[in-house]
């Protein structure tokens, strides 16, 4: 992929979208016990954080087009494709009926990221994008009275995810998860500068300060155990909830940043990086199904179970380079999947 370099582009961010995707796809497939905790502790997060940094505030109305655009219209053609194996299957052998169609689509259009009362989503980590979507419309909303207008809005947002905790209340629609997100997002814009100053420090004071907040990361994530934002579990408690998801993608940041130091004069690595962390959007739609797929040829061809730790993450990594061909592909030819117009 031929790159150009652009001055205002933070390009450790984008190392940071490609080490999310990746721990993504390792989430979805084998993972158990306190690994999964650890990945699932921060890597949704980490892209609310993301996304709330490369945030572009414009008026409420030019922000639902430019995001319908770029993030709903992607969501239902994505859902679409992945629905296609779904449905000749269920074709081929008489089974499609109006009550499963209403049950997928029923889901897609609500954005559930999980059954429920009788919906089936289509491409359950699609959630994500909907989620997505919803949190910057609010936030085009509250910025209208400036930042001390998305402060209080933030405010608002963890008051409304502890009700909904307490009450245990199902939103269906992932508001709720939106709600969630809100300070991640909040976060990312209001102190991008700052972040972005901490991330680029390379003094000794601020790589020990770096090791200290990943062994405090350590120790949160057994004490808050499991948490989960598709479905808004937030372990054991909501603001160590948000400490550990900040401090987590802090310290990823500067990884990332150093990763991003080391290779930065290699094109090849460069397009790379750009090319996967530009197809975020196929990654969440098409992960589950790749992984299924995957697990089901390398059982019939090794015999091997691909449930275990070692397989898991072999399988991960063959999943993460399948969709590298795709990426292209649709760079070049579908743009409008990743929320891109044609050249």
């Amino acid at each position: 992929m031929l790159i150009s370099l652009s001055a205002n582009r933070i390009y450790w961010l984008d190392y940071a979208k490609v080490i999310g995707i990746f721990l993504m796809i390792y989430g979805h497939g084998s993972l158990c016990g306190d690994l999964r905790n650890y990945v699932f502790s921060f890597h949704m997060p980490m892209f609310f954080f993301i996304s709330g940094m490369l945030y572009k505030p414009l008026p409420l109305r030019d922000t639902i087009k430019k995001d319908w655009m770029g993030l709903m219209i992607p969501y239902l053609l994505l859902n679409l494709i992945c629905y296609i194996p779904s449905f000749l299957a269920l074709s081929c052998h008489g089974a499609l009926t109006l009550d499963r169609l209403l049950s997928n689509w029923g889901a897609v259009l609500l954005g559930l990221g999980y059954d429920t009362n009788g919906f089936i989503p289509i491409a359950t980590p699609c959630w994500f994008i909907y989620a997505l979507f919803l949190a910057k419309v609010m936030m085009a909303f509250s910025l209208k009275k400036g930042k001390k207008g998305l402060l209080i809005f933030c405010g608002l947002s963890i008051l409304v995810t502890i009700l909904l905790q307490y009450e245990k209340i199902d939103l269906l629609v992932p508001i709720d998860s939106a709600f969630l997100a809100i300070p991640f997002l909040s976060i990312g814009y209001l102190l991008k500068d700052n972040v972005k100053d901490l991330v680029q420090d390379e003094r000794l004071s601020m790589k020990v300060t770096t090791f200290l907040l990943l062994l405090l990361w350590f120790v949160l994530v057994p004490y808050n155990g499991m948490v989960d934002m598709n479905t808004c579990k937030v372990g054991n408690n909501l603001f160590v909830f948000y400490t550990t998801a900040t401090i987590a993608s802090f310290v990823f940041f500067k990884i990332c940043y150093g990763s991003y130091q080391l290779c930065k004069n290699s094109k090849i690595v460069m397009g790379g990086v750009i090319l996967i962390s530009s197809s975020t959007l196929l990654y969440v739609a098409f992960n589950l199904m790749a992984i299924e797929y995957t697990k089901l040829i390398v059982g019939s061809v090794s015999q091997l179970s691909t449930e275990g730790g070692l397989m898991g993450l072999l399988v991960a990594i063959m999943v993460f380079l399948e969709h590298i061909p795709i990426c292209m592909f649709v760079i070049k030819k579908c743009p409008v999947l990743i929320g891109k117009r044609n050249r």
